[in-house]
């Protein structure tokens, strides 16, 4: 991301700044791609346009805008070379989500292997300070130390809200007073892309502010949204809007009339990139992309996404499900819900369940993981506690239940130097690392009611490519089943997998039979375990 800074010949820290509209036109010299990129203001006189090429060579810019004579017109030229470290983001380029194509992917079309962490109060962790829970980490900035710690564990994506944040826009306004707190934010920014990671990131505010305002402004809800892309747009992200607000923030908005929609379509229209966009959607108990699996299909219009028809989604740049989904870990997924996403053209996230510390332990968080890619989802938001929210107090004075462990208070009062390494999170690297065995991207589900596996164990997932099986046992029960659909008389190559070490365990002497089907052994032990099957 570069950088360019313009003095207007007018000072607007009086107001009057989120009237200017100054855009920026980028042009390729060889190849003649031309890139659209909006300007904002950063206080006083002076607007700033940022900009990521997207190919080397040399470019040339021009500025227009017709509310300040004193920006219009400019000029200039500048030469890209081509990157040569080894970040992904930036070898591959920013993300891309096609119709059809249920996993995200950079721009040069290689899979992009989603494994996000939960930052809802990102703001609220420490900058340039360890803060007063570091405990033994030897950390020099609470928020740097947790970035970079994600990256060693395997982690590719940063999930944020904007809790918290230095600035305050439920007024409608980037104002003076707003200044200072983007300044701060565009560190955090910064230091994410530097990091290599892609940042999910919710605008704005938390979504129960939008009621404040731009309920009936929808030029103030245009000003914003063109503001925070033209200042967060040349970074590596993804759009995720606010808080639950699909399909309508549990009844606060109206379903036929959701701001956030709105709010999306400006996005989109001022993303020179096509950044892949979504809304983060309430718990799956209330809404899916049809309202299939839902508890109560006549919940909140039947539990129907606002983005559930295809206009809705070429308006609006929909092309991505940021779902809420937290699994059972005592029984075969609902071939309801994973159908609904399944079927739809466009890749789906688990992008939120239950964090570890608060709501599960490590077993629960590991199992979501692999749980989420065996049925159809292409990515998982994993959280943990004092970090999906720093120094939360939501729900920690209870005792919670997932279905197989109990989390208690005590439980719940972990600091983020101790949560950061919990052993599910360094799991979620061995999660990553099995994946990237194979081409993952080309899993199916395969469901309870698909008939094409005999299950024995009370629960699992399964999902297959063409030629690779993989199934994730997750009871105490040892036993697995009879897999149908393998050809007959095909000798496999079969090893376990331990979701927990990341090692390997060679199976011998496997082979289909005719109108038998493929006999699988039991469990090494009666914990979770992972198999995978592959026969040419």
């Amino acid at each position: 991301m570069a950088e360019q800074g313009f003095e207007s010949s007018n000072d607007y820290s009086s107001g009057g700044a989120d009237s200017v509209m100054m855009d920026v036109v980028f042009t390729h010299k060889r190849s003649g791609e031309t890139l659209v990129r909006p300007a904002f203001w950063d206080g006083g006189n002076v607007f700033l346009v940022r900009f990521a090429p997207t190919r080397p060579g040399k470019w040339k810019w021009k500025s227009s805008c017709q509310q300040d004579v004193s920006l219009d017109g400019l000029e200039g030229t500048f030469r890209c070379k081509k990157y040569e470290g080894d970040l992904q983001i930036y070898r591959h380029g920013f993300l891309k989500a096609e119709p059809g194509r249920k996993y995200l992917t950079y721009a040069d079309g290689t899979p992009f292997f989603y494994l996000g962490d939960t930052h809802w109060g990102m703001y609220t962790e420490e900058f340039d300070a360890p803060g007063p829970y570091a405990g033994d980490t030897g950390a020099g900035s609470h928020f740097k130390y947790i970035v970079d710690r994600r990256v060693a564990q395997g982690f590719t994506v940063y999930q944020s809200e904007p809790i918290g944040a230095g600035f305050n826009l439920a007024d409608g306004k980037v104002d003076s007073e707003d200044i200072p707190g983007f300044r701060a934010a565009d560190g955090y920014y910064k230091y994410i892309a530097g990091a290599g990671l892609v940042h999910a990131n919710s605008e704005f505010f938390f979504a129960g502010s939008m009621r404040s305002f731009v309920g009936s402004d929808g030029a103030a809800l245009k000003a914003l949204s063109r503001y925070w892309v033209a200042r967060f747009g040349a970074f590596p992200v993804l759009w995720t809007l606010g808080q639950e607000i699909d399909n309508n923030f549990y009844g606060v908005f109206d379903v036929s009339d959701n701001p956030w929609v709105r709010a999306a379509e400006y996005i989109h229209g001022y993303d020179a990139y096509g950044h892949p966009l979504s809304g983060h959607q309430e718990n799956a108990w209330h809404t899916t992309v049809t309202g299939r699996g839902t508890g109560d299909e006549r919940r909140d219009a039947g539990g129907v996404s606002v983005f559930a028809s295809q206009e809705t989604a070429a308006k609006t740049g929909h092309n991505w499900w940021a779902v809420q989904w937290s699994p059972s870990l005592t029984s075969p997924v609902a071939p309801g819900l994973v159908r609904d996403y399944w079927e739809d053209p466009r890749p789906a996230i688990n992008y939120e369940g239950r964090y570890c510390g608060l709501w599960t332990k490590d077993f629960g968080s590991r199992a979501q993981g692999w749980i989420s890619f065996l049925s159809g989802f292409s990515g998982y938001g994993y959280g943990a506690i004092d970090i999906w929210l720093y120094r939360s107090d939501y729900d920690v004075k209870t005792v919670s239940f997932d279905g197989v462990e109990h989390i208690t208070p005590e439980d719940k009062l972990k600091p983020w130097s101790e949560s950061i390494e919990y052993p599910s999170a360094v799991q979620m690297g061995y999660l990553r690392s099995f994946m990237e065995s194979f081409d993952w991207w080309n899993l199916k589900p395969v469901l309870s009611d698909d008939k094409a596996f005999k299950a024995a164990s009370p629960a699992y997932v399964y999902a297959r490519t063409d030629d690779v099986h993989v199934l994730y046992f997750f009871s105490k029960d040892k036993s697995t089943g009879v897999i149908t659909d393998i050809p007959a008389d095909r000798a496999v190559d079969a090893r376990w997998f331990n979701p927990r070490s990341g090692e390997w365990t060679e199976v011998a002497g496997l082979s289909s039979s005719q109108g038998v089907g493929l006999t699988l052994p039991e469990k090494p032990d009666d914990r979770d375990w992972v198999l995978m099957i592959s026969h040419t």
